[in-house]
């Protein structure tokens, strides 16, 4: 199996390639910049430098592949994010992605969108329920949701679209909120929060790429396939507070924590993903928990 992945040197784009070449498939790592790839994991794909804007000639480079994977995305810091002329050129990019992905003969599109498309809700996140995002990048994730499934059906082609939610590990940047309270906890420094009693739900990065495997196993492997949109989260929504909670015990902190310091948005995202739809079609499988990654970020 040949697989293509944009956006490869990503987080979640490290581990898939190194999740499907442990299963053996062929993988072309599609990036700007492959420097940026870790070692390990540069020696389990073949990379392809190309622009974003470059997309629409992408199968010149790949000649033939299975499956296309499309991560790539610009403008998703705090200022892109709600810059409606850079997540519009996304949306014309992912399009260029899919028809590319068919000129290289590929059966199966697989979309990473994201849970900042059902918007502001304090409702279980399920994937038919009515989707109000508030972002520009949640708007055009959803909206290529629409129109790249019209087209895959065009073309004659599968689409999977993954509504992605918070992902964490050892390799996520510095500035998250899991690994900036790590770093200050490990410091005894004090660390300002808003109230953090909004649901929250984190997923182990791996635990993310084996989900995305096995749900393109699935529809490379299914006849009668419908294309769909699928949560990629754990079972594991609590108050955000919690997991702060866990972490000052695993840390053995002395630091102080300011809950309310930061004061909350006007549109607050309580994460609730319903995981049914995912379990029903991939099975049921074993997740990391919280605080055994935790663990093991601390102590590496």
């Amino acid at each position: 199996m040949k697989y293509v992945i944009t956006g490869a040197t990503s987080f979640l784009g490290q581990e898939l390639i190194r999740t499907l070449a442990q299963s053996g498939a062929e993988v072309y790592a599609v990036c700007r910049d492959a420097g940026k790839l870790r070692a390990e994991v540069r020696e389990q794909c073949e990379p392809i430098e190309l622009q974003l804007s470059e997309y629409a000639a992408l199968s010149e480079r790949i000649v033939k592949a299975d499956v296309f994977i499309h991560l790539a995305w610009d403008g998703t810091g705090h200022e892109g994010r709600n810059n409606p002329e850079v997540q519009q050129r996304n949306v014309t990019y992912a399009k260029d992605a899919l028809r590319s992905a068919h000129a290289m003969g590929c059966k199966l599109f697989v979309m990473a969108g994201s849970q900042a498309e059902y918007g502001s809700t304090f409702e279980p996140q399920k994937e038919d329920m009515p989707c109000e995002p508030f972002s520009e990048y949640g708007k055009a994730k959803l909206q290529v949701w629409k129109e790249c499934s019209t087209l895959a059906n065009e073309l004659g082609m599968k689409y999977i679209h993954l509504r992605i939610f918070s992902l964490f590990g050892e390799y996520d940047h510095p500035y998250t909120l899991v690994m900036s309270c790590l770093d200050k906890m490990k410091r005894n420094a004090p660390i300002d929060l808003s109230a953090c009693t909004q649901n929250w739900n984190f997923l182990y990065a791996p635990d993310a790429a084996e989900m995305i495997k096995r749900l393109c196993d699935y529809g490379m492997q299914t006849e009668q396939f419908e294309n769909g949109i699928y949560n990629i989260a754990s079972d594991d929504s609590h108050p955000l507070k919690l997991f702060i909670e866990r972490m000052r015990a695993l840390t053995k902190t002395n630091s102080e924590l300011h809950y309310g310091a930061i004061p909350s948005s006007n549109t607050v995202v309580s994460l609730q993903p319903n995981m049914i739809k995912l379990h029903a079609t991939i099975g049921n499988m074993p997740y990391h928990s919280f605080d055994g990654v935790i663990e093991s970020i601390i102590n590496e």
